[in-house]
């Protein structure tokens, strides 16, 4: 269901069957763990296979439905403003202890959201004064933070300011310094002329500037370290030829020296010579397939 927060002990449980199918396939037969869960979750851009995150997927399409609450209109959408809302924005939204378990769970990645959302300002009226950047290429909060923590408005939106609705006010008096910053501050939004169409919400992430579940869950993943094999996922061979290749790259297949630290108690040379047997010993040095080995294999 994407209309819930998926439980961590939930989460792994699913884990728990995909890693087991991965591994075994359909048979009962335990077999070796030969990468680990976590890096065969990383996407292929950076070398692993690209199975899906559930958590992260999860998160994404809850996030989705706070994006269809501000773009679309709907039955839904009167529902949850009018129930949860009551004329706030979603900044200012919080949790209430009659809220239900799936509000609550939306209101757990409201946070997400907002880091992707962005605004392109027409009206002011959705736009936040202090926190959305308007006036600036950064908002006004990171501009002035002192002004910012002082302020008592901190939720303010640009079109209050602009028509007068609301007087700005500090929690003390401004230093001299902090008096100049915000005479140029004002002085800029004095100048800076609105229009009549409402501001648009759009998504920072990916081209589109429209959310999609992909572009957040590219985010989500982007700190991920890791290779790029591009060259064995684009090449033109069997699936498994390639699943073969990505063990290889990541020393994981199953030969001697793997084996061993695995508790195998059998012998670690290679059958055609007296080396230890390992993936560079077969596959990379001179005495391995190429060398040696190849020759008394005739």
């Amino acid at each position: 269901n994407n209309n819930n927060l998926c439980p961590n002990t939930i989460s792994e449980k699913f884990d728990k069957i995909r890693r087991t199918f991965f591994r075994q396939g359909g048979g009962t037969k335990k077999k070796y763990h030969l990468v680990k869960w976590i890096k065969i979750c990383k996407s292929k851009k950076k070398g692993d296979l690209g199975i899906k995150d559930l958590r992260k997927m999860n998160v994404g399409l809850l996030v989705k439905w706070w994006w269809k609450l501000e773009q679309e209109k709907g039955l839904w959408q009167e529902i949850v403003k009018f129930k949860y809302m009551r004329n706030k924005s979603i900044f200012s939204v919080s949790h209430k202890a009659t809220d239900s378990a799936i509000w609550y769970d939306l209101l757990k990645v409201k946070d997400v959201y907002l880091q992707g959302r962005g605004i392109s300002i027409k009206n002011g009226v959705r736009t936040r004064f202090w926190c959305d950047p308007w006036l600036y290429d950064r908002p006004l909060m990171h501009i002035a933070p002192t002004l910012y923590i002082l302020c008592d408005q901190k939720e303010i939106n640009v079109a209050d300011v602009k028509g007068g609705d609301v007087q700005i006010t500090f929690r003390r008096r401004l230093t001299e310094e902090l008096q100049l910053c915000w005479d140029g501050i004002m002085t800029d939004v004095d100048k800076y002329q609105l229009q009549d169409s409402e501001d648009l919400v759009v998504w920072q992430i990916g081209k589109t500037k429209k959310f999609s579940v992909k572009s957040l869950y590219n985010a989500l993943t982007q700190t991920d370290a890791g290779s790029d094999h591009r060259r064995i996922w684009k090449g033109r061979v069997p699936p498994k030829i390639k699943i073969f290749m990505w063990l290889l790259c990541n020393d994981a297949l199953l030969t001697k020296d793997n084996l061993t630290r695995r508790k195998w108690s059998g012998n670690p040379k290679c059958h055609f010579c007296h080396h230890d047997e390992t993936i560079n010993h077969l596959f990379c040095c001179k005495s391995g397939m190429g060398g040696h080995c190849k020759d008394h294999r005739g």
